[in-house]
């Protein structure tokens, strides 16, 4: 499994939070004059702020072990609002876990939770 679209459990919930940033250069001279100058060809940068809302406790294992396992490395990630894959690196995550069913002698019967990670575009080859 990955997040590229390619299976309903590993797409994110809408509305998602999208930002982006430029990197620049920036050289500020005593007169209160800056001179600014993007840093690179690939000087955008987008992040995502996807949840993965209310996924089984397998789903939700499953995609903690493929962040886990990616080891710094990128990974697609599909876009939900422009259905563009991006490879995307992934550095932190977290997860709020919800029991959502009991047995009548009270026991667990299922457990959900939701995944909330930051997801930044990456250009290029990573480690």
């Amino acid at each position: 499994m990955a997040f590229d679209g390619t299976d309903k459990d590993w797409c994110a919930a809408i509305p998602m939070n999208q930002s982006w940033d430029q990197r620049m250069r920036i050289a500020q001279f005593g007169d209160g004059y800056a001179q600014r100058t993007l840093d690179g060809i690939n000087s955008m940068r987008r992040r995502w702020q996807p949840r993965f809302e209310l996924k089984t406790e397998p789903v939700i294992r499953s995609m903690v072990a493929y962040l886990d396992g990616r080891k710094g490395n990128a990974f697609p990630f599909q876009d939900p609002a422009t259905l563009v894959v991006y490879q995307v690196t992934c550095d932190e995550w977290q997860v709020d876990w919800l029991q959502v069913k009991f047995t009548p002698a009270g026991t667990r019967k299922e457990l959900r939770g939701t995944l909330t990670a930051e997801f930044i575009q990456n250009y290029g080859v990573t480690a």
